[in-house]
């Protein structure tokens, strides 16, 4: 979970965190194999670590301290206060690198995925979030302190180093409500777009996602969403 989500009451209770969790847990089933060296840029408050620790040795960094020390040292093998452009690790190190909703936040890019592509060994995956069509970058956006959304194009040219595996858009079911939201607070002042749902509204667009996730799983592609996912291999 972001710093700034976290400052901002979010528990990660809410639909959307509960259903990103799942998604990454079937991103790292899909790779077939456990005791991995798996390096988490931009770790946060550490809300994914649970799901990733089952799968090997994590490393993490990031350049928020106050994030770091939220989190809990049974969770990971090492953490690093470093920024994703200038990783403080040897060439070939990781079999992993997991970067969940951070791109958006490094002005470099190209270099975060450079430095990525640089500490994976021969063969190593990338996986990946991102926010998916720059159109819809809004006050959310800027609350969060992003530089970007990507499109699928503009991806695949971030990260032309590596070798394309999946591609997905995920979370489709918000897609337009959360677009014309968007589209109207392009203006405003910076604010996310989270909300305490209702319980039966938030169980629904729970199950939704979890219809999504159950997709990726089956590796389809969906055709739009508010965000990409993808895995990579060097």
């Amino acid at each position: 979970m972001d710093y700034r989500d976290y400052i901002d009451g979010q528990t990660g209770d809410q639909f959307w965190f509960r259903s990103k969790k799942d998604l990454i847990n079937i991103l790292m089933n899909k790779i077939g194999r456990k005791n991995l060296k798996i390096l988490n840029i931009g770790a946060g408050t550490g809300a994914d670590l649970e799901i990733i620790n089952r799968f090997g040795n994590i490393y993490i960094i990031d350049v928020n301290k106050k994030a770091l020390d939220l989190i809990p040292s049974n969770l990971y093998s090492e953490k690093k206060l470093c920024d994703a452009t200038a990783l403080p690790y040897p060439d070939d190190f990781f079999d992993i690198v997991c970067s969940f909703d951070v791109f958006e936040h490094i002005k470099n890019d190209k270099k975060a995925v450079l430095e990525a592509h640089r500490v994976l060994k021969k063969r190593g995956l990338l996986l990946l979030m991102v926010p998916a069509f720059n159109f819809l970058f809004s006050a959310h956006d800027r609350a969060l302190l992003h530089y970007r959304r990507y499109s699928k194009k503009k991806l695949f040219q971030l990260l032309k180093v590596f070798n394309y595996e999946y591609l997905s858009y995920w979370n489709s079911i918000l897609f337009l409500p959360l677009s014309i939201l968007r589209l109207l607070k392009k203006r405003a002042k910076p604010k996310t777009d989270y909300f305490n749902l209702p319980y039966l509204l938030e169980k629904v667009f729970l199950n939704f996602l979890k219809i999504e996730n159950k997709l990726i799983t089956r590796d389809y592609r969906l055709p739009f969403g508010l965000s990409l996912v993808g895995v990579y291999r060097k």
